[in-house]
């Protein structure tokens, strides 16, 4: 089924200490989406996240502290749901998603089962570096084992999440990195559906807030927990 949902969507965009470059972000997503419905959620941000936001007129959401993307996706999804949004949109704040892609998911041809669209890029030949190819490839084999069946891309944060399955996914109120990762093996577990769009490989120098050692460690143990968790 393929049917327009630009009019039954959001945007949210979890961010943390992204003011260099969260201007330039909303910018070009308000050229498809009016500020409305577009939130930023600020996860405890010590830099100028909350007024890029404010003077872009979009909802800005906050965490007291930073909790982990994990925690802010689920703030803003929760939040969407209450607004009455039928989807939602995540983007990351750094530019590293094209806004012109959002048309691939307002169109997505989605099932009645289906709870989550996923943007897959095209690793081959991309700009992203070759360990950061490797390593996506690898996670989406080891999610795609868990969730029995393909996830298409388990590190893509561009995604459009269909709000009232969020409860019947089962998707942790809290996490970090690897919640991105579990919300995929959940979903799949409970019989849901995940739909693929194609989208652009973007690759910008604005940093990661991942840390390396123990948000490897924070995957590894969520991966374990799961794969003995029937």
């Amino acid at each position: 089924m393929s049917v327009d949902f630009r009019e039954n969507s959001c945007i949210l965009i979890p961010a943390y200490n992204a003011s260099a470059f969260i201007g330039a972000t909303l910018e070009g997503i308000l050229a498809k989406m009016p500020a409305e419905r577009v939130s930023v959620i600020d996860d405890g941000s010590s830099d100028g996240t909350r007024d890029r936001a404010d003077r872009a007129g979009v909802t800005c959401l906050r965490h007291d502290s930073n909790q982990g993307k994990g925690s802010a996706l689920m703030t803003g999804l929760l939040w969407a749901r209450d607004q009455g949004w039928r989807w939602a949109v995540t983007m990351d704040a750094d530019g590293q998603h094209s806004p012109e892609d959002l048309e691939s998911f307002w169109k997505a041809p989605v099932a009645g089962d289906t709870a989550l669209v996923v943007g897959r890029r095209g690793l081959r030949g991309s700009p992203m570096p070759w360990h950061r190819r490797f390593s996506n490839y690898l996670t989406t084999r080891m999610i795609s084992g868990l969730a029995g069946k393909p996830v298409y891309d388990a590190q893509c944060g561009f995604r459009m999440y269909r709000l009232d399955t969020l409860g019947a996914a089962g998707f942790p109120r809290h996490g970090r990195f690897e919640w991105e990762s579990q919300a995929l093996v959940l979903a799949g577990r409970k019989g849901f559906s995940i739909v693929p769009v194609d989208i652009a490989t973007v690759y910008t120098d604005n940093g990661s807030h991942m840390r390396l050692l123990l948000d490897s460690l924070r995957f590894l143990k969520m991966y374990w927990r799961l794969a003995w968790t029937p």
